[in-house]
């Protein structure tokens, strides 16, 4: 999700879209489709999805699809039913299994397919699902899903999908959760002759469908979070080049940008996108779909991470960061998203935080500690620190996507690195990432896999050999940030850490006297200091540990601000 979202994650106005149609006539979701990732019933838990197949044709002028979306599943328990999901505003004709027309039930977005016969633990079984309508018109994407129907100058369809939030079932049926990736996808589009199709992993073929219409068939054959399929379509150039990754395979680089923008997009992958890749895999490890492409797609909107495919609406603006930041946080996701995925949505800092987080760190690579310092200090003034970054409980994706998981994530991290040093600090990402420190010979593919908050602890507490539990507690668990109290005598400074719920927090700090910085550690859970009224005293002078500080407001305050902001 791209960094912008902590500002505009809340449903907003149309004013401003390029979608054609107002929202005042746009039907609300259904509750059941519109947040994806939660907790499967027990008929969902009986299946396991091997693969998925979409052959679906796009009408740009009704904004209509139709097609068939195919299952294939593993049975893990007993059943003589099984489940996927779809946005009822579709209509089904047909639902099959093993080819077969079987009977189905509808209960909102749900659909119920009885099986001919009951399924035991290691059958497999394959459901068709044939469908056709209007899918739903996302009232702002990114932040607000679903299918944006647009045109470029000359009037050609330019459309895109971006459904994050609200997941696969928006316009496929799916089981509609990251907990359970599909290992593979084939994905067949038809559209008119005038624009191409584009979406995740290998294109395979192009078959011309009579004079006016042709079908893009594409294969991706690692798992995905069903939320990171994308459609794309529009009169696009293809732009291929390659790049040797730091293991020595050669990765394949495709950028699909408007027909008017090849020039920018072949200047952006030359001055940004070879740099970026570089950073990522020289601090982490190879680009984990190698494989299959490092892909790029000019959109209608303005970005998202969509695996082997990444949305791309920036405009190839250059920003103040020196570099595009959108390119680099979409980038990013490949890594803290899509190659690692949360468990659970209470998780999602771990996509985030460290999405975040990434670009202070190319600031730094790119031009110095000036430039990092201005990114973390922005970010600090942005803080809210209303809820606690890893909630308890079961949360909707609305509650996950705070705009703490990003800033305050990102500094959770600053501050760790710090602590254990930048050796130790690199060495526990690439583990939470790879399972191994010993990153950079990795063949393709690489295996995704599920992470949560306590197995970054683990790693963290393992690779310093130090209990840090006390450090995530405070930061990640509670909503205010702790504060370095101070009491101030004719000869004496006493520091003491005030924490929510007085929590532990035997955090180092620097502190400066009289221009000499020294680093100081709680005892009997103060720091006393024999100094003078005269004395100049600065308190963390580098700002590199996050606690609160009064140039920023307090919960109620911060939570004003950010609702206010201006898009």
């Amino acid at each position: 999700m791209t960094y912008a979202m902590k500002m505009f994650r809340k449903l907003t106005t149309c004013s401003g879209l390029i979608i054609l149609t107002a929202c005042t006539s746009i039907a609300p979701l259904d509750p059941i489709i519109g947040d994806t990732g939660q907790a499967f019933s027990d008929l969902a838990n009986r299946t396991d999805v091997i693969s998925y197949g979409l052959d679906l044709e796009i009408f740009p002028h009704s904004k209509s699809i139709a097609g068939v979306g195919r299952s294939h599943f593993l049975i893990t328990q007993y059943t003589s039913q099984i489940e996927l999901k779809l946005d009822s505003r579709f209509d089904i004709s047909n639902v099959s299994v093993a080819g077969k027309t079987v009977s189905y039930e509808r209960a909102g977005g749900i659909i119920t397919i009885n099986l001919a016969e009951p399924k035991t633990s290691g059958d497999s079984v394959k459901v068709a699902v044939h469908y056709s309508g209007k899918p739903h018109i996302a009232l702002r994407a990114p932040w607000s899903g679903g299918f944006v129907w647009s045109e470029t100058e000359n009037g050609t369809p330019w459309i895109a999908t971006a459904v994050q939030g609200e997941g696969c079932d928006l316009f496929w049926p799916c089981k509609d959760h990251f907990a359970d990736k599909a290992d593979s996808m084939e994905i067949s589009l038809t559209v008119p002759k005038s624009v191409s199709a584009v979406t995740n992993g290998v294109l395979q073929s192009i078959d011309n469908i009579g004079e006016d219409k042709h079908r893009f068939n594409w294969t991706l054959s690692v798992p995905a979070s069903d939320y990171n399929i994308a459609l794309n379509i529009g009169p696009f150039t293809r732009i291929q080049q390659s790049y040797t990754s730091i293991n020595g395979e050669s990765v394949p680089i495709e950028f699909w940008a408007l027909n008017e923008n090849t020039d920018k997009a072949k200047t952006l992958i030359e001055d940004d996108l070879l740099q970026q890749i570089s950073f990522f895999e020289a601090f982490l490890g190879p680009y984990p779909w190698g494989d299959q492409k490092l892909g790029f797609v000019e959109t209608p909107h303005l970005g998202m991470e969509h695996q082997t495919i990444n949305a791309y609406g920036k405009k190839y603006l250059r920003d103040k960061n020196g570099f595009d930041w959108l390119l680099h946080h979409e980038l990013a996701h490949e890594w803290f998203g899509n190659l690692i995925t949360h468990e659970q949505l209470n998780d999602a800092w771990l996509h985030e935080g460290f999405g975040f987080y990434m670009q202070p760190i190319y600031s730094l690579y790119k031009f110095g500690e000036a430039a990092y310092s201005h990114a973390m200090y922005q970010s600090y003034l942005g803080l809210v620190n209303c809820q606690p970054l890893v909630k308890e409980g079961v949360i909707t994706s609305d509650q996950a996507f705070n705009s703490d998981i990003y800033g305050k994530g990102g500094w959770t991290l600053h501050t760790l690195k710090w602590l254990i040093g930048d050796e130790l600090f690199w060495q526990a990402n690439r583990k939470l990432l790879y399972a191994t420190d010993d990153t950079h010979n990795l063949p393709f593919p690489i295996t995704p896999r599920y992470r949560n908050t306590q197995d970054f602890i683990d790693i963290v507490n393992t690779v310093t050999g130090e209990d840090y539990t006390w450090l995530f507690e405070v930061y990640l668990k509670r909503a205010a940030l702790p504060e370095l109290q101070q009491t101030r005598t004719d000869n004496k400074l006493i520091l003491k850490w005030q924490t929510p719920d007085n929590l532990a927090f035997p955090m180092p700090i620097t502190i400066s006297i009289n221009g000499k910085s020294a680093i100081y550690t709680t005892i009997d859970d103060q720091i006393t200091l024999d100094v003078s009224l005269q004395d100049h005293i600065i308190i963390d002078p580098q700002m590199k540990v996050l606690h609160y500080l009064p140039i920023i407001g307090l919960c109620e305050e911060n939570q004003y601000l950010s609702n206010n902001k201006r898009s």
